[in-house]
């Protein structure tokens, strides 16, 4: 008797451990590992025994591939937010509105919704519609970080921090000036460094801000020819091609952060992130000022955007929907999230995570505050839902040097880069039947 209660007892805890295994659902997170260490990944796990969290790495062709075939990871870092457009025409992404409305940790009130508008899209404006995600963080990626000491060295003001300065023609003139020469020609300091990958987005700030579209379709299907839009475009060639930033004759080895790090430079755009990055250098709160993002000529109104943010979408075919859905609330608005907004290293999703940003110097009080002042003045980039983000600065990129060698003139160099940017819109429209 004692024998069959002991087996009967073993049966029902087998079975009990059988039920739990049987529940336990695996939630995959593709991301790289800078924004999802092991260490997080081992705690979720710990306090959701139900849900084995894995990170797998980032390879966006794959996922897209994986995503068509009806099976990819169900979590994923969308570098630009404003790709929503592209994948969520395509079907791929996971309409997580409901989600969030009942959601006791990611509430929509508390959603920053400049700051996220990438991730909402109705199929044709950003901002409005359905919710695919938002950012882990965003950043003001037009504002200006400067290196004081080259400065006051070539005797030029510190920068406002309140009023923003004109690209047309402040921020031109500060770079020429701050720009060093060897008499061979060698550049040793830059005034001011053109990150291909980024000029469309500024661009995007100054047409936005004078009224100009990028396209010449209300569908965005294809690039405006407009001499006022080619003109933006040829603002920011004129660096490069004066070597006032670098270019084929005088390269830059690694990146426009780095190189700025390492006095390089002497102007840098590229937001509130940025900040956490120089802190790593010696002295930085004394080194390096901070001022708002442009305008484009005094008197125009002012306009800025986050790149559209690095953050976090579902995959719309996803098997496992509210695992994942729980998975992205601890990221975004649990341990992970205020971990993270504790770091400096963005703004923060959620209007209720703003108050752990650093302020323990004038050096992080200006940068945050500057963030929220140019946060005001939010607009999404014109980005087109038949291509993604990358497009653009590949054909930056592949027709700068001629223009920099004067084998081709800026006009053409325009044209070029408005030809192979149409090229892909239509292979985009082709995919989605039109």
């Amino acid at each position: 008797m004692k024998l069959l209660k002991m087996v009967l007892v073993l049966a029902l805890l087998l079975l009990a451990v059988g039920v739990v295994f049987g529940q336990k659902k695996t939630v995959t997170f593709m991301v790289v590992e800078a924004d999802l260490p092991k260490a997080f990944v081992d705690k979720f796990n710990s306090a959701n025994p139900d849900i084995n969290l894995v990170r797998t790495e980032e390879d966006w062709t794959k996922w897209t591939a994986d995503a068509m075939a009806g099976s990819a990871s169900d979590l994923i870092r969308m570098g630009t937010g404003t790709n929503t457009a592209y994948f969520s025409k395509r079907g791929l992404l996971y309409d997580m509105t409901k989600m969030i409305q009942a959601s006791k940790i990611v509430k929509m009130d508390d959603i920053d919704k400049p700051g996220n508008a990438a991730y909402q899209f109705d199929g044709n404006d950003f901002g409005k519609g359905a919710w695919y995600g938002i950012s882990k963080d965003y950043n003001n990626i037009g504002c200006l970080t400067y290196n004081k000491e080259m400065f006051k060295a070539a005797g030029v003001a510190y920068l406002s921090e309140t009023k923003p300065i004109t690209y047309y023609d402040e921020l031109y003139t500060l770079a020429k000036k701050l720009t060093k020469k060897e008499s061979s020609g060698k550049v040793t300091v830059w005034g001011y460094d053109v990150y291909n990958g980024w000029v469309q987005f500024l661009v995007s700030d100054m047409a936005t801000a004078q009224g100009i579209s990028f396209y010449a379709d209300a569908k965005k299907s294809v690039m405006n020819t407009d001499p006022k839009l080619k003109d933006l475009w040829k603002y920011w060639t004129r660096f490069q091609i004066e070597d006032i930033s670098s270019n084929i004759r005088n390269p830059n080895s690694g990146w426009q952060g780095s190189a700025f790090q390492s006095d390089r430079i002497a102007i840098a755009q590229l937001g509130y992130w940025y900040g956490a990055q120089l802190q790593s250098n010696k002295g930085y709160n004394e080194k390096y000022g901070w001022a708002p993002t442009p305008i484009v000529r005094t008197g125009a109104k002012r306009v800025t955007n986050t790149l559209g943010a690095t953050g976090i979408v579902m995959y719309s075919k996803t098997k496992v929907p509210k695992e994942a859905f729980r998975v992205w609330e601890w990221y975004m608005g649990g341990e992970y999230g205020l971990e993270r907004a504790r770091t400096g290293w963005g703004i923060p999703p959620l209007l209720s995570l703003r108050k752990y940003l650093p302020e323990d110097n004038a050096y992080n009080k200006s940068r945050k505050a500057i963030a929220f002042d140019d946060a005001k003045y939010f607009v999404s980039w014109q980005a087109s839902p038949y291509i993604m983000d990358t497009p653009f600065n590949t054909a930056y990129g592949k027709h700068i040097d001629d223009l920099v060698k004067g084998t081709i003139t800026a006009d053409k160099f325009v044209d070029l880069m408005f030809a192979d940017i149409n090229v892909d819109m239509k292979a985009g429209r082709e995919e989605l039947g039109e």
